[in-house]
């Protein structure tokens, strides 16, 4: 729950990103397969990541009934956001979805936020779309990137060549401060425009590590 800066109440629902064998394999299944298990139908030609699809099916089976027991104990909660990084960024998008498909269209609380850290492409221009217009229609949905991040810098070739697009608004943040880059910058920086080679650079977002620890 976080309630720190007003008197609204907000259930947040983090997705932990990659920390065993079996999440990296799950990252490399990285084909676009037909998005038929996002718990509700897709248009046709909508291909999703087929390792986050199943991921983030077995995580809603998991997660479905605890938080809409918790939703329905807890009548005040003014607004539900999903984030995660990495795999979990991918989760925290695809399990919305799931969550969304759940919920009465007539809930103040059928409309979570998405807001991701490092999060990887993860569908076709088709599923992109669909999400974005109906799925999460009226969702604010964003990715928070920034520029040393090896995972991202390195597989930008490799995801537009296979036909992955992002879902959201894609924001560049620092990775050491809090800080979020905007075009009102006096020297913003590029996306992904230099070489990144650290990959402990990829568990750094607004001056937290969001990495595995021991």
């Amino acid at each position: 729950w976080d309630n720190s800066n007003d008197n609204t109440k907000k259930l947040i629902v983090a997705c932990r990103g990659s920390a065993n064998p079996k999440n990296f394999g799950t990252n490399l299944k990285f084909n676009l397969v037909p998005a038929t298990r996002l718990s509700q139908p897709t248009p046709s030609g909508a291909m999703v990541h087929e390792g986050f699809q199943d991921a983030s099916l077995g995580l809603w089976k998991e997660l479905a009934q605890p938080l809409l027991a918790r939703i329905k104990e807890e009548e005040d909660v003014a607004e539900i956001i999903f984030t995660g990084h990495s795999l979990g960024a991918a989760n925290a998008l695809l399990t919305s979805v799931h969550y969304r498909t759940s919920m009465s269209s007539s809930s103040s609380l059928s409309r979570p936020s998405i807001v991701t850290f490092g999060g990887p492409k993860l569908c076709n221009a088709i599923l992109a779309r669909f999400i974005r217009n109906d799925a999460l229609k009226d969702s604010t949905i964003l990715h928070l990137v920034h520029d040393k991040d090896p995972v991202l810098a390195n597989n930008q070739k490799l995801w537009n060549d296979l036909g992955f697009v992002d879902v959201g608004i894609e924001l560049q943040c620092d990775p050491n401060r809090p800080s979020v880059h905007t075009a009102a910058d006096e020297n913003p920086k590029s996306f992904f425009s230099s070489f990144a080679w650290n990959i402990l650079d990829h568990c750094n977002y607004m001056g937290v590590y969001v990495g595995p620890r021991a």
